[in-house]
């Protein structure tokens, strides 16, 4: 089999679809909204973003800013995406899996909390 017929090797993330990362993307965000609000609820931990900080302290603003808005982008970013007729591209993959390991990384910073949480404190 020549280099051109041979199928690709898939990366950890390349493997799957542009519409599955957009969810995981958003899936990990509502996971890492719900840590925070746990954890800032103990009274042990602080918002470590201060942009963000006033929004999570009331239910109704972190409903807007960390549910409904990114849910709004994420069904706009889908439909453009379907209606534009291109496949997958490099520059869309590279944005996605970087925005994919970055809320990958603050949700394991929030494990890291709670083990601190209920196993130190």
């Amino acid at each position: 089999m020549s280099k051109q017929n041979r199928p690709a090797k898939a990366t950890a993330l390349g493997r799957y679809s542009f519409y599955r990362k957009l969810f995981f993307l958003y899936a990990l965000n509502l996971c890492d909204w719900l840590c925070t609000s746990v954890l800032l609820r103990t009274g042990s931990f602080f918002e470590a973003n201060p942009v963000m900080s006033p929004v999570m302290r009331g239910f109704l603003p972190a409903l807007l800013i960390k549910g409904l808005l990114p849910l709004a982008l994420t069904l706009l970013c889908a439909v453009l995406f379907k209606l534009s007729g291109e496949q997958d591209s490099r520059f869309t993959t590279v944005l996605l899996n970087i925005g994919i390991v970055a809320y990958t990384l603050v949700n394991l910073l929030h494990v890291v909390n709670f083990l601190l949480l209920f196993f130190v404190i």
